[in-house]
């Protein structure tokens, strides 16, 4: 056998007849690099030899999943510490050693879950490959992961309560300052302590990451934020101890710039609750309990932790299935929107064995479902994970951002102890003397304009956003948004309106279409149908009125047979119309075509087996999806159309925008790797989207937009919601963007200027020769001149309007 020829043996899950393995050997066969498949049908094991340089082990996996079925694997859990910059080298890496079917790291919990095929290999041989590149490597219990989880959930409360010690810390300082007599003025030194104290204290975790990332050689903005923090903080401790009334003292500083870090941590902590709580409730509409058939026919319900892949479930109208598998006995109509996006529910039957998924609702019929995938392997599962890890995402300008503002750190360290030494050192000065101009340094490079120069702008432009409709979730979205190249943009819901409707009637043999509309809307009004709710609607749009119906006979798959007055109207598909030995049908044919060529419904109108009508269905175009995607084209982003419904549906979508790349027939996981594809080759992507199937998408791409009347967690995904539903909005959003940036530019320009001019001064480069200094207090008011600017500067864009 050849090097690159691979001999994997798995075990099938969810086979049963000679149809089962017919499908998934179809579905192998599109990989392109399978040499051999042989399974048994009673056992369910498989032998498949492919060529490695064309599949792997995940490549066969998603082949079967795809077919309706799922392979055995098993699960490991392990804890390793990664830089960002190492999560996509690591899953790359530990995704191609053999037998391994996935592996996702999660940047939050610090936790990789590895899932690998365990008749290919054992998970020490999968732990001992990884800990040869990976030595830091360690198995993580489930003890050990809900241990990390609940650490990073805690502290909200700390981060209120010192936000509004430090805001209290900044207005008493300032009353003082400009001459009001507060109580217990005499004591306010150390009232200002104690609440800087407070403030230190409860925001202790940021700064001993500061101090860390300090101490490992890469510090980042916590660890400026510490720095200036602690060195006001101890010389202010210093004054307050052995001269209390020789010296100023700068609480207020410490207390103000950790407290109002402490009010951002809180926001963000606050919003990942949010995401936690839209996930819980996601999770809760899982099925609880499931009805297993036993070997007798009898069923027995269950709780939904104890059915084992293999079971069959019985489902009845109006539940949810209850894992995911396939149909083996009966028919009904499955409402897949919550996975696929599309609004009318399918046929499922167990002719065809087509596969359900758990958490999809039957509206109509009654099914047993073989179960092939439960618990935390079904796609609802999935999305709820892929949700949970995406929502703490970071891009790599935020990383850029933090290195950025290290390197200023050390600058600014190494100019504080300079100026030290050469007063103490080489002028004789005093330590106390010494020590001011070096604090002087640290105060006038307080990281508090800094700080404030970018987010004052996102704040006020999170504002203007909200005034156009839109919601920015993310501090950094509308930086990185200019970045943008490739925009993914989901059809149903998104460049849809995303609910069937009657968009033409064709009269057929010169009928009156009014008179076919009465009679078709009267045989539907007992219907549940989304189709048969469009026709309603339709009707009631148009001041039609339904007539009493009898008789009413709803075929599966093919539409409703009603009474109405003396006449047996049918209405539904070509097929019913022919199953009913239907005359004058010839006429029928070239209308059908032509409607389906435009990727929408044919519905047939028949009145005693006459066909009289045409009724045209299909899923409206927003009237501004033209222009979104005109615009898109314009600034130099690439449109790609990603859906699950038809590819015939989408290239007729496709044709009528403009767009020329299209991805249809997409499943939530399809999704989530177009967009990492498409990532992996350097492209940002914004992905636009509005369902569960879109929520892993959204939070996976560089920039996550939500429509909002989607889904809760899809919202929760999503770095942007469009609250007003309005696609102009997005193309609105680019244009804040814009002007948001060059604010942040020009606060930027003015927080560093003042740093160069003032720095020169503050180490005492004018002492000797015209004896001027910058003392520490000084150096606040320059800073506090520095944060005017900045804010009046960001202010002006609450002014701003779009063109």
């Amino acid at each position: 056998m050849s090097n690159y020829l691979k001999k994997e043996k798995f075990r099938l899950i969810g086979v049963d007849c000679a149809a089962c393995i017919y499908s998934i050997r179809r579905s192998l066969e599109k990989l392109g690099g399978i040499v051999k498949f042989e399974a048994d049908v009673g056992s369910g094991e498989a032998v498949v030899v492919y060529d490695s340089r064309q599949v792997s082990t995940k490549d066969i996996a998603k082949a079967v999943r795809d077919s309706g079925y799922d392979i055995e694997k098993r699960q490991l859990q392990v804890f390793i510490d990664l830089e960002e910059a190492e999560v996509s080298s690591f899953e790359k890496y530990v995704s191609r050693l053999s037998g391994v079917v996935e592996c996702r790291y999660s940047p939050v919990t610090k936790v990789a879950v590895i899932l690998f095929n365990p008749y290919t290999v054992s998970e020490s041989e999968v732990l001992s490959e990884i800990k040869s590149k990976f030595p830091q490597l360690r198995e993580a219990s489930e003890e050990v992961v809900e241990l990390i989880e609940e650490r990073e959930s805690g502290g909200y409360a700390g981060r209120l309560v010192s936000f509004l010690a430090g805001l209290s810390a900044v207005a008493y300082h300032s009353l003082l300052a400009f001459g009001v007599v507060l109580p217990l003025y005499e004591y306010s030194p150390y009232m200002l302590f104690v609440l800087a104290t407070v403030v230190i204290a409860l925001n202790l975790d940021i700064v001993l990451r500061g101090l860390r990332s300090l101490s490992r050689g890469v510090p980042t903005m916590d660890s400026l934020i510490s720095l200036s923090s602690l060195v006001t903080y101890i010389y202010s401790t210093a004054v307050l101890s052995f001269a209390p009334k020789h010296g100023e003292v700068f609480f207020e500083a410490s207390a103000g710039v950790l407290g109002f870090v402490a009010a951002g941590k809180y926001l963000e902590e606050r919003l990942r609750r949010r995401a936690s709580r839209a996930i819980m409730r996601l999770a809760e509409l899982a099925v609880r309990t499931a009805r297993v058939v036993n070997t007798d026919g009898s069923t027995q319900e269950v709780g939904i932790d104890s059915v084992k892949v293999g079971d069959t479930v019985e489902v009845k109208a109006g539940e949810r299935v209850p894992v995911d598998g396939v149909v083996v006995d009966g028919q009904g109509y499955v409402d897949e929107s919550m996975f696929t996006g599309e609004p009318t529910p399918k046929l499922k039957t167990s002719e065809t064995r087509d596969s359900v998924l758990a958490g999809s609702l039957l509206v109509s019929g009654y099914i047993r479902v073989r179960a092939t995938r439960v618990g935390e392997d079904t796609s609802l599962s999935y999305i709820i994970r892929a949700v949970r890890e995406a929502q703490f995402f970071k891009p790599n300008i935020q990383r850029l951002a933090d290195r950025v503002v290290g390197y200023l750190t050390w600058a600014v360290l190494f100019l504080s102890a300079a100026t030290f030494c050469y007063w103490f050192l080489v002028e004789g000065l005093g330590v106390g003397e010494a020590l001011l101009f070096a604090v002087s340094v640290l105060a006038v490079t307080c990281p508090c304009p800094l700080g404030i120069a970018i987010p004052m702008v996102i704040s006020l432009a999170s504002i203007k956003a909200a005034q156009l409709g839109l919601l920015v979730r993310r501090s950094d979205v509308l930086e990185r948004l200019l970045r943008v190249n490739v925009a993914i943009l989901d059809k149903t819901g998104t460049l849809t309106v995303g609910k069937p409707k009657v968009l033409g009637v064709t009269p057929l043999n010169s009928f009156d279409p009014t008179i076919a509309l009465e009679y078709a809307c009267s045989a539907e009004l007992k219907s549940e149908h989304p189709l048969g709710q469009a026709i309603l609607d339709y009707c009631t749009h148009y001041g039609i009125s339904p007539k009493y119906a009898s008789d009413y006979i709803h075929i599966p798959g093919l539409g409703v047979i009603a009474r109405v007055g003396d006449s047996e109207v049918a209405v539904g598909s070509y097929r019913l119309i022919e199953k009913m030995n239907s005359s004058g049908t010839d006429n029928i044919a070239p209308v059908i075509e032509k409607v389906s060529s435009m990727g929408r419904t044919a519905v047939v109108v028949a009145i005693d087996k006459t066909p009289v009508a045409v009724l045209e269905i299909g899923d409206e175009l927003r009237p501004e999806g033209k222009y979104l995607v005109r615009f898109l084209v314009e600034s130099g982003v690439k449109p790609i159309l990603a859906t699950g419904d038809s590819a015939k549906t989408a290239s007729v979508i496709a044709s009528e925008l403009g767009i020329d790349s299209i991805y249809a027939e997409l499943r939530p996981e399809d999704k989530v790797e177009l967009v990492e594809s498409i990532q992996s080759s350097g492209a940002r992507v914004m992905f636009i989207g509005d369902g569960v199937n879109d929520a892993a998408a959204i939070g996976r791409a560089f920039v996550g937009v939500a429509m909002g009347r989607g889904s809760d967690i899809s919202k929760e995904a999503g770095d942007v919601v469009v609250m007003s539903n309005d696609l102009f909005s997005i193309v609105e959003l680019f244009k804040l963007a814009k002007m948001s940036k060059r604010k942040s530019m020009e606060n930027l320009f003015w927080a560093f200027a003042y740093n160069l001019l003032l720095v020169p001064m503050a180490m005492g480069f004018f002492y000797k020769s015209f004896g001027l200094m910058l003392r520490p207090e000084a150096a606040a008011i320059a800073m506090i001149m520095s944060d005017i600017s900045v804010i009046l500067n960001s202010l002006t864009l609450l002014r701003w309007r779009p063109k």
